[in-house]
């Protein structure tokens, strides 16, 4: 009996050590487990020293410092700061390497890490990342009410489609940014400008329109805007902001007519910038400090200088003027010299208006010259138009296409086949040093 209580008490102990030591191994498995399972946190990372590393370089941009890329390090890949450390090793270092590494370029970086976004009125963000952005533009555009776009628009009763054939709505709808240049004032309110001969008002419900052609920002630097006097200008500005549709070129004062408008897309900030020099005979009254009016340029040196400073802080900035002989294909010499001026100045591309046809093209220091898109729906005349797209691809190569289309009868439509070989075949020969293939896609000749 002794016996076998012995036995009895020695498998119990037995069966407790098998017990304690399960509990041990799970205990520290668990432990394992957890430990094995801790995320990497960048800690571990030494990116201090990659940091003094990449100063040690002395990059001639003030805005690289400790803190900037210390933000860099925190919002991004570490590997971010190894591959800028490289490439300054290699001698490679450029200001473009930035949209390679975090699919922004350094001026939107930097504004992100100065919260300089923050309540513009001038910059809209467009949340797209794709290999592509795509921003078109046509000429002049008048939905004033007392002309003869309008009494067709409500006559047919078809929208938009009444005054734009679907596949260009299409074309214009699904670009990413659409510009336009409006060539009327916005108002119910005023009286036709004395000794002006032509005067276009329409009313402030038309800017829904804008939005069944797809309108992301319309161009005011014109000799139309102030047709029916400073109380009608002054509706127009409240009513396009209102609509929430961003506007350049004219203001309440010569500080906002001459601000650009910045769009950031694909990680590039793209700037617009609009002035004018059209009329021969001066009418449309210039901003100043305390009264609104249009940003002139027939001195082209403020328009050169508001170039340069957006060109600082911008990756594209794109010069839209209203000059040019009215009715004429030929350029006049101060189109020619002031836009490489402007080109001089800092602008990426050039797109003109004013002479309601179209007028050529030309390359100046591999930068586009657009002298003017002409007429897009502005009357009942019949003319040859177009939709001019550029294209800005994930490394930032421009591309250009042009789309040529028809006004005919107070409506505009594609052209296709052999009337669009014979539009091309009339641009290259107004242009002076350029190829356009069949497809519209234009090259430097």
């Amino acid at each position: 009996m002794k016996k076998k209580k012995r036995k009895l008490k020695k498998k119990i102990k037995i069966i407790l050590l098998i017990l304690i030591i399960l509990v041990i191994i799970i205990i520290l498995s668990t432990i394992l487990l957890k430990k094995d399972n801790k995320p990497i946190t960048k800690s571990k990372y030494n990116y201090k020293n990659t940091i003094s590393n990449i100063l040690s370089y002395n990059i001639e941009n003030n805005n690289i410092d400790n803190d900037f890329l210390v933000w860099i390090y925190n919002n991004y890949n570490e590997d971010v700061l190894d591959k800028l450390s490289k490439y300054l090793k290699d001698n490679d270092y450029n200001d473009n390497i930035w949209h390679d590494l975090t699919g922004n370029s350094f001026n939107v970086l930097i504004d992100l890490y100065k919260d300089n976004y923050k309540e513009k009125d001038n910059v809209k963000i467009i949340d797209k990342k794709s290999d592509n952005t795509s921003i078109s533009f046509v000429g002049d555009v008048s939905l004033a009410d007392n002309w003869y776009i309008m009494p067709k628009y409500d006559e047919r009763g078809k929208g938009i489609y009444g005054i734009l054939s679907e596949d260009v709505v299409n074309i214009m709808t699904s670009t990413d940014i659409m510009v336009a240049n409006n060539e009327f004032t916005i108002s119910d309110r005023g009286t036709p400008m004395p000794g002006k001969y032509y005067t276009f008002r329409g009313s402030p419900t038309r800017l829904k329109i804008y939005d069944e052609m797809g309108v992301d920002l319309v161009t005011l630097a014109n000799n139309h805007v102030y047709d029916f006097g400073s109380d009608a200008f002054s509706d127009m500005l409240s009513s396009l902001k209102e609509h929430n549709l961003p506007y350049i070129g004219a203001g309440n004062n010569i500080e906002e007519a001459m601000k650009p408008y910045y769009f950031i897309i694909n990680g590039y900030k793209i700037a617009f910038v609009n002035a004018t020099r059209a009329e021969k005979n001066i009418m449309t009254p210039e901003a100043t400090e305390t009264e609104g009016g249009v940003f002139r340029c027939y001195d082209p040196t403020n328009f050169s200088n508001v170039i340069k400073e957006t060109k600082k802080n911008s990756d594209y900035v794109v010069a839209l003027i209203h000059y040019g002989r009215e009715d004429s294909h030929e350029l006049e010499d101060v189109q020619i010299e002031s836009s490489k001026q402007y080109i001089d100045s800092g602008a990426d591309i050039i797109i003109g208006s004013h002479a309601h046809v179209l007028q050529g093209m030309e390359f100046y220091k591999d930068k586009l010259i657009v002298y003017n898109l002409g007429d897009f729906i502005f009357n009942n005349e019949t003319k040859d138009t177009g939709i001019f797209t550029l294209n800005i691809d994930n490394k930032g190569t421009m591309s250009y296409k042009f789309i040529p289309c028809k006004e005919e009868n107070e409506y505009t439509y594609l052209l296709k086949d052999n009337d669009k070989i014979d539009v091309i075949n009339k641009m290259k020969s107004w242009s002076i040093n350029i190829d356009i293939d069949n497809d519209g896609n234009i090259k430097n000749n």
